[in-house]
Formats: C-alpha cells, structure tokens, sequence
C-alpha cells in the first residue's frame, strides 16, 4: 500500500522554552511522508527564528507566519495549507511518540477508520496520568458521538487524533480564542462513519498553570459554556438520543462558572451575573436530566444542585466546595 501523506499543523506562539522538543519529536516520526506546518502566530519570542531554522534543515517542514490572530487564526491558516491525505496536530508546547502517526495510520487503516485517537499522557509537575483504553476500541458514528460528548477519556482535543482530511472541507474554527476545539469536533465526529480509539499512550499533554484550561476567569469559563450550548442547540434535533448528554455538558460547564465565580474580581462578576442568570434559566428545567447523566463526581453533583439559584450564597457554597476539591485533588473544579 501506498504512503499517504499526513499534514500536522503546529500553532505557535510564545513558546520558546517548549519548542525544540516539540518539533524534534515531529521531525523524527518513523512516519517519514509528513507535511509539517508551523503557524507562527505573530509570537513576539524566539519562535519564529526556530521555525526558520527548522524549514532550512528539513524540506517537509513549511512555516507560515501571521501577525497575532489567536489559536483558532494559526489554525485555520494551517488547515488552508494543508494538502496532505490525512490531518494531525500538535500544541507547540507538547510533543510525540517516535511512532504515533505510523501508529495510527496503520490502525486508521486497518480498521477503515476516518478518525483514529490515541491514548494520551498528560504530564503534570508531580506526575504523569496516562488516560486511554485498555484495547482497541472501533465504534460506529452515534457510539464515538456518545463517547466524545462524555468528555471523559475521549475528550475535545484535536491533537491525539488522525483525522482523514476530507473531514476537514468546510470546517474552520471560530474566532472565540478559547475552547476553539469543542466548537468543531463534533462537526467532525458525525462526518466520520467509524471511529477507532487506540490503547498505546503516543501523545505528551504538558499541563501547564497559564494554559487555558487552568483558566478560572469567568470570561473564559462562560467561553466554555457558551460553546457547549451552542453544541446543544446544533445537535439536539440530528441525536435526540443524545440530548440528555449534550444537556450534561452544559450543566457540568455551569458548575465550572459556579465555582470560580468568588474567585475572581468584583468587576468581572458585576459584569457575569445577568449572563449567569441566562445559564441558570437555561440549565434549571433539565438539571434532573443532566445531573443522571453528567460524570462530575460527589462535589460536582453538589454544585449541580446550586444551579437554579444564581445569589450570593450559591456561589459563596460552590466555591468552598471547589476549594476543599482543590486542597484534596490538587486542581480547581
């Protein structure tokens, strides 16, 4: 069989120290037919020069450089350039397996899957969590759906996955600047009539304390909101059998806001609490629906029962919940 070629488009931006790692664990795949694009976003450091020196000393490597538009600008820049038969990713502060695209490739392929997902290890100061599968897992359309819209082991990230790259037509993300991932990868998980998840650990997830998942700011909680409702509002005529799970990923979401809401400046929650009205509006008349099928745990299913009441002593009660959640686990709820 023939060597298709994978694109993997790495955005980048302001990460200097993290960088030389992540493109030599790309430029060193046993998987030699790649296109590398790097997008540098207008980063104001030393990656840009990396970039330039990277292109120089391997033909597949090709650089882009943009002024600053954001993550979903990079991307999007990337995705117009690509020209390979599959698509991949890789967050510039990350890096890969030696093997994972001829891994994943050849699992792809032999199950004539159009997205394959491998297992991940996230690395954090103190140790390293390995999330993944036990055995290969090969699942049609409506049961990668379910799996993703649980966002529990299969979550929202494009960069442990192998798309094939037809999926990508008429796709971009949108212009939020957070969570520009959840936006589209449902679009492209209906697209894909199989779905393979893999169990060998192929992709290094740095946790870092700025990234935007640690963000506890209410603007980018609501962000995170915003997206999974719209996610609900898109698929809820299409997956009807789906809806109780779309309406979990919003309540979970609301639980983020409620938590961090104390957190945060006087202005900021002066600014969110009509908008936190709106989530409780919302989310209250199907919290008995979501809270079944939600994964939060015992501390988030507390939280869940504070939803329809958007006062102070709410919030004030979610966010001593979520500090002792923190002191015991080591991260924000």
């Amino acid at each position: 069989m023939s060597e298709p070629k994978i694109s993997v488009i790495v955005p980048v931006y302001k990460v200097e120290p993290y960088l030389r790692k992540c493109l030599d664990s790309i430029v060193g795949q046993t998987y030699q037919n790649l296109e590398i694009i790097l997008v540098d976003d207008g980063s104001p450091d030393g990656c840009g020069a990396i970039c330039d020196e990277y292109a120089a000393q391997d033909k597949r490597v090709r650089v882009i450089h943009k002024a600053n538009g954001g993550v979903s600008s990079a991307r999007n820049a990337g995705l117009t350039a690509a020209t390979g038969e599959w698509i991949g990713w890789v967050d510039s502060d990350d890096w890969i397996e030696p093997d994972m695209y001829s891994y994943m490739l050849r699992k792809a392929r032999e199950y004539g899957a159009d997205i394959a997902v491998c297992s991940r290890t996230e690395i954090y100061p103190d140790r390293k969590v390995v999330r993944g599968w036990d055995e290969d897992l090969f699942m049609s359309r409506e049961d990668a759906l379910a799996l993703l819209l649980n966002n529990d082991t299969l979550q929202n990230y494009c960069c442990d996955k192998l798309f094939r790259a037809g999926l990508w037509e008429r796709i971009v993300f949108p212009g939020s600047g957070t969570f520009e991932d959840m936006a589209v990868m449902y679009r492209l998980f209906e697209r894909a009539e199989k779905t393979v998840c893999l169990p060998e650990s192929k992709y290094n997830y740095l946790q870092r304390p700025e990234s935007i998942v640690h963000n506890i700011s209410l603007e980018n909680r609501l962000n995170h909101y915003k997206a999974a409702e719209k996610r609900y509002g898109e698929m809820r005529e299409n997956w009807p059998e789906l809806e109780d799970l779309l309406l979990a990923q919003c309540a979970a979401s609301a639980v983020g806001l409620w938590c961090g809401y104390v957190r945060n400046p006087r202005e900021a929650r002066r600014a969110a609490l009509p908008i936190l009205r709106e989530v409780s509006a919302f989310c209250a008349p199907h919290m008995e629906r979501a809270a079944e099928a939600a994964e939060v745990g015992l501390a988030g299913r507390l939280v869940l029962k504070l939803i329809p009441y958007p006062t102070w002593w709410s919030f004030a009660f979610a966010g001593l919940v979520s500090w002792l959640y923190e002191r015991k686990h080591g991260s924000p709820l």
